[in-house]
């Protein structure tokens, strides 16, 4: 029996992955298991001898292979081969995250394997996943501040959350925020609800927060990026275009709750924001600036913002 676990949510997959070879083991022990993580550093005879042969004491065996993403010709080809050669007793597992759907081996596993796909459309499936593993652990309301914390990574979340339990019968938002440091991308995500909020003293020290533990080059790209999405809203809203036009438009996915934000700039404002920002950026790549230092380019940033 062959089986192809995949699809964009790593967490869903892994779960599935350890509940099988849980429940094999308990029914068929641990010597008739055979986990592959790395299938590229496998030797093929070794692949051939384990995929092919079944058990000597026991009636089933399990072997799981971990694709990696980008999987070489010749691995695919050879994988190909000794699919028809697996006997009736054997269960292989394959699983892949995000495959490239252009694969040999994928076309073959989804035509030929028994298909299973795990899937986070959107911030509502993670919430949906959070709240019946976690149910007695944190409340609704706090989930969404943790999902926004780790940035929509369930993986991350699901971490944070199994630490805090170890301390904390029950998660609230103090725990939240005393023990879990934002992504970066949520911390940029306050400093521009600041910003656009006219609020920037406060968003001048949440940039040097930031900036403790991260380039000032990497903080400005990621700000001007995600500064430019919500410039995008605000022109889109400003022509006369719906909430769903502009979620179509941007293709905003897990982001859509941008769309129903209300702030205190104007779109004439968050233009010339954005476009002091860039020039900044092309007269750094142009070499048209007297300074080389990070502190110089942290000084001209924040005197943007200020103004």
């Amino acid at each position: 029996m062959i089986y192809f676990f995949t699809w964009n949510s790593d967490y869903l997959i892994r779960e599935q992955v350890k509940a099988w070879k849980d429940k094999f083991v308990t029914k068929f022990w641990d010597f008739n298991l055979l986990h592959i993580k790395s299938i590229e550093s496998v030797n093929n005879n070794f692949l051939v001898e384990n995929i092919t042969s079944t058990s000597f004491l026991a009636e089933k065996k399990l072997i799981i292979i971990d694709l990696e993403e980008k999987l070489s010709d010749d691995k695919q080809n050879f994988l190909l081969k000794i699919l028809d050669k697996i006997p009736e007793e054997n269960i292989v597992l394959f699983n892949s995250i995000n495959p490239d759907k252009r694969n040999k081996l994928y076309k073959e596993l989804k035509k030929n394997a028994e298909l299973k796909e795990y899937n986070n459309k959107d911030e509502q499936d993670i919430k949906l996943i959070l709240s019946k593993k976690y149910w007695n652990k944190i409340t609704p309301s706090w989930i969404n501040t943790i999902i926004a914390y780790k940035s929509w990574n369930l993986n991350k979340i699901v971490s944070e959350i199994d630490k805090l339990s170890i301390l904390f019968n029950k998660i609230d938002s103090k725990e939240i925020i005393d023990n879990i440091v934002p992504e970066l991308e949520e911390s940029i995500f306050q400093v521009i609800d600041d910003i656009l909020n006219k609020k920037i003293i406060n968003s001048i020290s949440k940039i040097d927060l930031i900036l403790n533990d991260t380039s000032v080059y990497a903080f400005y790209n990621n700000l001007l990026a995600n500064l430019r999405t919500s410039l995008y809203i605000i022109k889109l809203k400003h022509i006369g275009k719906n909430t769903a036009d502009i979620w179509k438009i941007l293709n905003l996915w897990n982001r859509a709750f941008l769309i129903n934000k209300r702030y205190s700039i104007n779109y004439s404002e968050i233009e010339k924001l954005y476009i002091n920002l860039v020039w900044l950026d092309k007269k750094m790549k142009s070499w048209k600036l007297n300074w080389t230092e990070e502190k110089d380019f942290r000084f001209e940033l924040e005197k943007i913002i200020l103004s």
